[in-house]
């Protein structure tokens, strides 16, 4: 259970410094929230993320800040 949980996404929520605000996420609009949950299980880019939320890219990396979910750096 605890592998699939951590292959959810591209990341493990427990080595995160601060937890992601799941209470600020799930207020957000749903096409906001798909987005993030996407670019969170590293399917989509942050700027592709902002352009299926209908959002600028600094508005919705704003949002990803604010929701404290790490930014993912492809190399």
């Amino acid at each position: 259970m605890q592998k699939a949980k951590e292959e959810k996404y591209w990341f493990i929520e427990e080595d995160l410094l601060k937890p992601i605000d799941w209470e600020f996420f799930n207020t957000l609009p749903t096409r906001v929230q798909n987005a993030l949950e996407l670019y969170m299980r590293g399917k989509i880019s942050i700027g592709k993320a902002a352009e299926i939320a209908h959002l600028f890219f600094r508005e919705f990396d704003k949002i990803r800040a604010k929701a404290r979910i790490p930014i993912h750096f492809e190399g």
